[in-house]
């Protein structure tokens, strides 16, 4: 990526050759003997100032870009960098994103698995083998739907809870018609008890409920630029680099609008 006003060269680095035994030798030759003629070599430490100057060149560009994260430029630099450097900071939004989805993502599982844990252990529930089997079966289903996770994991979270608790309720309903069917009239009163298995899905509803919302709100929390300055006296120049900013970024939520009217504090 090409930084723009970005591009200190480091100084080449030179070694003074040593003399050698051959050099010694001549300081012996009496004055009357002819000069001998020596020829420099290019020193073998010149080829490492490249190395140097590339090296140095990345650790000016990581210099610049921890200053922007930091909020040291302002107005129409402010705006600018976050142009050159686009790439490099959705990178490292990217990777605090990973990180958060890797942890908050778990913590939705261990939640849904406490509950159905708890679920299985309960022997007053009275569930048959084949219902305790096909709960088991459906939360590794939800387990390994969940693990499959996209970019979008709120919404790949939601989609395979839906299917974990239809998968539930059609188990409990189809398995347990029998019994239900001596409990209808009971049941349809507004005094009823619920049965174990409709208070077990409220449990997990409940559960995943506030685990999803954890997991938002910590992507929520995740930045990588401070709120993006407003102009400071080159207006035009500021509108430019602010049009191509909003471009790579693309479509954002109207959330945390700026005087512009278009969200800027965040990167993608």
């Amino acid at each position: 990526m090409n930084v723009d006003g970005v591009s200190l060269q480091g100084e080449q680095v030179f070694k003074a050759k040593m003399p050698n035994q051959a050099q010694f030798e001549l300081e012996e030759i009496p004055q009357d003997s002819p000069p001998t003629a020596q020829i420099d070599e290019p020193s073998p430490t010149e080829p490492q100032s490249d190395v140097q100057n590339t090296d140095d060149t990345e650790e000016d560009g990581k210099g610049v870009l921890r200053l922007l994260q930091e909020g040291h430029f302002k107005g129409v630099s402010n705006v600018r960098l976050r142009v050159v450097f686009f790439e490099e900071l959705a990178a490292i939004e990217a990777g605090k994103l990973q990180a958060v989805a890797e942890e908050k993502v778990n913590d939705v599982l261990e939640s849904v698995g406490g509950v159905v844990n708890s679920f299985l252990a309960a022997e007053e529930n009275g569930l048959t083998e084949k219902q305790i089997a096909g709960v088991s079966e459906f939360q590794e289903t939800f387990v390994q739907a969940v693990s499959g996770y996209t970019n979008e994991p709120v919404t790949d979270l939601n989609n395979a809870f839906d299917e974990f608790v239809k998968a539930l309720r059609d188990l409990f309903t189809l398995q347990g018609q029998t019994q239900e069917e001596n409990t209808t009239t009971e049941a349809e009163s507004p005094d009823a008890p619920e049965l174990p298995w409709q208070t077990f899905i409220e449990d997990l509803q409940s559960a995943f409920t506030t685990a999803t919302n954890e997991l938002t709100q910590a992507f929520a929390e995740v930045e990588v630029l401070p709120e993006l300055s407003e102009p400071n006296g080159n207006g035009i120049a500021y509108e430019k680099f602010l049009a191509i900013y909003n471009e790579l970024r693309g479509p954002q939520t109207p959330t945390d609008e700026q005087p512009d009217s278009e969200p800027l504090d965040s990167v993608v």
